[in-house]
């Protein structure tokens, strides 16, 4: 018989953090530390989460990155529940996406802002997890032991 006790916290186990990629905490494991807010964004530990009291739009969860230019970044988020529209902010702007499927886009070599923003609100709270930012490799490159090797065929020398 297997024992999964230390994977369920109600039985006082501990489950590793959500790996959210270039986000810091964005299983919400640790609240709202390390996140950035224009709202009244909430964070409920116990079952990590974030939480928005439907209270308006506009209302902004997000971190500050300087991506690599022209490279392939995805974000993705869960939308557990409630019915406001709730979309990706990619580079400082609403990017018309809506969250729960993984969204690509170019990073700029520019401070930004990148999470979730609420564009309608909703008449119930809405709970947003496990956001993730994951830079993602050019299809014509590959790599070996996360060094590139080639590009495009080309080989690749990496010093």
């Amino acid at each position: 018989m297997l024992n999964f006790g230390l994977l369920d916290k109600s039985l006082g186990g501990t489950i590793p953090p959500f790996d959210g990629g270039l986000f810091v905490n964005g299983g919400f494991e640790d609240g709202l530390d390390g996140w950035l807010q224009s709202s009244d964004w909430t964070a409920t530990v116990d079952a990590d989460t974030a939480e928005n009291p439907a209270t308006g739009s506009n209302q902004v969860l997000f971190q500050n990155f300087t991506l690599e230019d022209a490279a392939t970044y995805e974000i993705s988020a869960d939308y557990p529940s409630g019915d406001a529209t709730i979309n990706y902010v990619v580079n400082d702007v609403d990017s018309g996406i809506a969250i729960g499927t993984p969204h690509t886009f170019s990073g700029i070599a520019t401070a930004v802002s990148l999470g979730v923003g609420i564009t309608s609100v909703g008449t119930v709270k809405s709970v947003v997890d496990s956001l993730r930012l994951v830079k993602i490799a050019d299809a014509n490159v590959v790599t070996y032991n996360g060094e590139i090797v080639t590009n495009n065929g080309e080989p690749v020398t990496n010093s």
